[in-house]
């Protein structure tokens, strides 16, 4: 039987690669982790453009779930995403990030619903200066 533990749901934003190899080496999940990379992440179960954004994480969730019988779901947003319009589309920052924790809760609380059993974490990526991404874990 195949088995990972954990389930991450990122933007597929071509930026975020590197950032989200090294967070996932960081938090132990290299080779114990499925992936699902998709423009706007948690927003398509949140916020979809329509039905069928929603019925599509949701579809990859139930797999991961059922076949591989993942125990977590990281959902990972990120700042000046595109799908939400990039940074400019946000009167300030702070509406920006805002905007992005009121969607990834929603979206736990869609998948906490569908499947009680499983842990949800929320994380925001963050450009850096230098070039970097930082993540903020949501409470």
């Amino acid at each position: 039987m195949s088995q990972c533990n954990t389930l991450l749901v990122h933007c597929m934003d071509f930026r975020l690669i590197k950032g989200i190899k090294k967070y996932m080496e960081d938090m132990g999940l290299t080779g114990d982790c499925d992936l699902v990379s998709v423009a706007g992440a948690a927003k398509n179960i949140s916020n979809p453009g329509d039905v069928f954004d929603t019925q599509f994480v949701l579809k990859q969730v139930g797999l991961s779930h059922d076949l591989h019988h993942i125990k977590k779901i990281i959902l990972m947003n990120h700042l000046d995403c595109g799908a939400y319009g990039g940074a400019r589309a946000f009167a300030t920052p702070e509406e920006e990030h805002a905007k992005h924790v009121t969607d990834l809760k929603a979206a736990a609380e869609a998948i906490k619903q569908k499947y009680p059993d499983l842990l949800i974490a929320m994380v925001i990526a963050k450009f850096l200066d230098d070039g970097d991404l930082g993540f903020e874990e949501i409470a």
